[in-house]
């Protein structure tokens, strides 16, 4: 017997009760109806569960039967509960189907569902991640119309997986203090983020993450989730008070995270409250002025025209050559040596060179 099944068995109305006590004290239903006040058609309502013991039943049965008015109250409460537990599990076994697509075995690593593989106990966790009343309205924010959600999700092949991830981005938002977004503070900063870049300390991503809090920007960092292929995102949450940018370590790669984190940041720095960035999605065409407009930005960030035109002066590339220029421009070596090898492609070869690349992945997920 399922769990269901046991409770509806079990499932007892405030109207047995009455029944037991007239039955014990020889009362008929006719009799208690005349005593309460009302019509016997009431009266078995009552008993039946169709109609609730309000307040002022349970003063007259109190009046009545001799039995405590709290005591009919509470058995109301108790029964109406229950009854609302019936129907949500009712209501779960409707959202199986819907449970399918998305990753819960990740959401379960990470503490976000529950450790089950009961359909309707996932279903209400999703239920619950995604802040939505039924899986009509994941469909209405996520794949239609929204104003929740501008993007729709409906041309991608693994929507779900998509919308957990930048679920997951909107809940690591929550945990970060901001101070209030100050464009002009984000501009004067533009040394202190290439800094942080340059130094790559221990605590690079935590210094990068403090940086933009204070210039009023939540940055959060989410591992890869298969069948999501995003390198970043970037977009305006909390009715549009708050810019968040969203970074992957899909591509696990230093030069790459930096060039997302710039690119993101270009978009919150030239472009609408209202768009929505999203990269990699090959399913969702991109506004190409703007995303041009970021990758300029990114490039500029990453390296000046000045360096740029520098780099291509040299007609070969060692490490000694790259740790030289790093020290000269204040740039990570594996910077240099991602732009040089996007220029002269026989390097990406180079095991030499790629030693002073430094690999990026998010070990841990706090929410």
């Amino acid at each position: 017997m399922t769990d269901l099944k046991l409770k509806k068995s079990l499932l007892s109305c405030p109207g047995d009760s009455i029944q037991e006590h007239i039955d014990h004290i020889g009362m008929s239903q006719a009799e208690l109806a005349e005593r309460l006040g009302r019509s016997v058609p009431k009266l078995n309502e009552l008993i039946k569960g169709k109609a609730p013991i309000t307040k002022e039943t349970a003063t007259k049965l109190e009046y009545v039967l001799g039995v405590p008015a709290s005591f009919w109250i509470n058995l109301e409460r108790t029964y109406q509960d229950e009854l609302l537990e019936i129907e949500q599990m009712e209501y779960l076994e409707t959202c199986k189907e819907w449970v399918q697509g998305f990753p819960t075995k990740e959401l379960k690593n990470w503490g976000l569902l529950p450790d089950t593989n009961e359909k309707t106990i996932l279903a209400e966790g999703l239920l619950k991640y995604f802040r939505i009343a039924t899986p009509n309205e994941w469909h209405a924010i996520y794949q239609e119309s929204s104003l929740a959600f501008k993007i729709e999700l409906k041309h991608t092949v693994h929507p779900q997986a998509i919308s957990v991830w930048l679920r997951l981005g909107e809940l690591q938002a929550e945990k970060i203090k901001l101070d209030t977004f100050d464009k002009k503070k984000i501009r004067a900063n533009y040394s202190s983020f290439q800094s942080i870049c340059y130094n790559h300390s221990d605590n690079w991503l935590e210094e990068l993450q403090a940086l933009c809090a204070s210039c009023g920007i939540a940055i959060v960092y989410t591992p890869c989730i298969k069948k999501a292929p995003i390198y970043g995102a970037s977009r305006w949450i909390k009715n549009y008070s708050t810019p968040l940018i969203q970074l992957t370590d899909r591509r696990k790669d230093y030069n790459a995270f930096w060039f997302s984190f710039y690119h993101e940041l270009g978009h919150i720095l030239y472009h609408g409250k209202k768009d929505i960035f999203i990269e990699g999605l090959e399913e969702i065409v991109p506004d190409k002025d703007k995303e041009d407009e970021a990758d300029a930005f990114a490039a500029r960030m990453l390296l000046s025209e000045k360096e740029r035109n520098e780099l291509s002066k040299y007609p070969k590339f060692d490490r000694e050559l790259i740790l030289k220029l790093s020290d000269k421009f204040k740039k990570h070596p594996g910077i240099i040596v991602a732009q040089v090898q996007r220029q002269y492609r026989h390097l990406y070869k180079n095991v030499r060179l790629n030693s002073l690349k430094t690999k990026v992945e998010f070990t841990d997920l706090t929410i």
